[in-house]
């Protein structure tokens, strides 16, 4: 990343010698998002995110030539999941509901490829902010028998995030340009908030993957 800098900075240092400096760009998009996730490893995590979200991504950085390259950030409405132990049909377990907000960042770059066609692609972090609540409960388990009570918490973990959009210019105009922008995103959520039987509230590392497929609408300038 240090390296990428120093390019970076020696390639507009040129331009700016030469009367060329590089302008502020990028874009910003809002539109609506399907996701899946892959299956959990020990069956414990139910995905229950409803099938339609909306998301919100953009770029910001400098114009050098065709490309755009500087920083990516996105955000989604939250994704739904409910964990429990492993129970046979005579226990009574312990459940947990929670929302994850997932929000990217990391380097991006935008680059025009033909025509009013463009792409963009990012690579970073996908920081997962989760708040869990558990229910107060009889558990009668093989590990575990006895009161818990109601408890609620929050967490935040972090993992590999990145994505790729093709992008179109419906729109030109002196001010800037609108698009429509398809993009593909793909994100770890590494932990799930998780509790107990004995009540105990903790997170398990499913290292769930989710796939999405965003349909935008976008402004470039």
């Amino acid at each position: 990343m240090r390296l990428n800098g120093i390019v970076l900075g020696m390639i507009c240092i040129a331009r700016i010698a030469r009367g060329d400096a590089p302008s502020i760009a990028g874009h910003v998009a809002l539109g609506v998002r399907t996701t899946s996730t892959s299956d959990a490893q020990y069956g414990v995590v139910w995905d229950d995110t409803g099938s339609v979200r909306a998301a919100a991504e953009g770029l910001i950085g400098l114009r050098i030539g065709p490309a755009v390259v500087g920083l990516h950030a996105g955000i989604a409405t939250p994704m739904s999941f409910s964990a429990s132990p492993i129970y046979d049909s005579a226990e009574q377990v312990a459940s947990t509901d929670s929302t994850i907000y997932p929000f990217d960042l990391g380097l991006g770059a935008q680059v025009d490829v033909s025509g009013r066609f463009w792409i963009s692609a990012w690579l970073g972090a996908t920081v997962s902010l989760s708040r869990a609540s558990s229910p107060a409960a009889h558990i009668n388990a093989i590990d575990f028998t006895g009161d818990i009570p109601a408890a609620s918490w929050s967490d935040r973990t972090t993992s590999l995030g990145y994505g790729a959009a093709l992008g179109y210019d419906v729109d030109v105009t002196q001010q800037g340009r609108w698009a429509v922008l398809l993009t593909l995103d793909f994100q770890g959520i590494a932990d799930i908030p998780f509790r107990n039987n004995n009540g105990y509230t903790t997170s398990v590392n499913e290292n769930l993957t989710s796939r999405s497929l965003t349909l935008n609408m976008a402004y470039r300038y």
